[in-house]
């Protein structure tokens, strides 16, 4: 398989963790915040599912163009009021790949 620059696209899958008894804000929040994503010109993909072996954790799935999409996608006003909204506990990175 070759690299071609212009298939490239960036995956990371993003844990996150949230205060006990949160979990509907969280989900509802998401959901607002997925809609406004998946219209960005470099989101491939953004979903999230609910652990079914942590109540107070989400995966999120999210697929861009590259690192500046995805540093455009983190600076957007949307994205920053779901940060604001203090649902998190914590955000860590668990996978992120290159895929072609």
């Amino acid at each position: 398989m070759t690299d071609n620059q212009e298939t490239r696209r960036l995956r990371r899958v993003v844990r996150l963790t949230m205060e006990p008894g949160r979990q509907e804000e969280l989900r509802l929040a998401l959901l607002d915040l997925r809609k406004d994503t998946v219209e960005e010109p470099g989101c491939a993909e953004f979903d999230f599912y609910r652990s079914l072996a942590d109540d107070a954790a989400f995966l999120l799935v999210e697929d861009f163009a590259d690192n500046a999409a995805l540093e455009e996608h983190l600076a957007k006003p949307y994205t920053q009021a779901f940060f604001k909204l203090g649902f998190l506990r914590s955000a860590e990175p668990i996978s992120r790949e290159w895929l072609a």
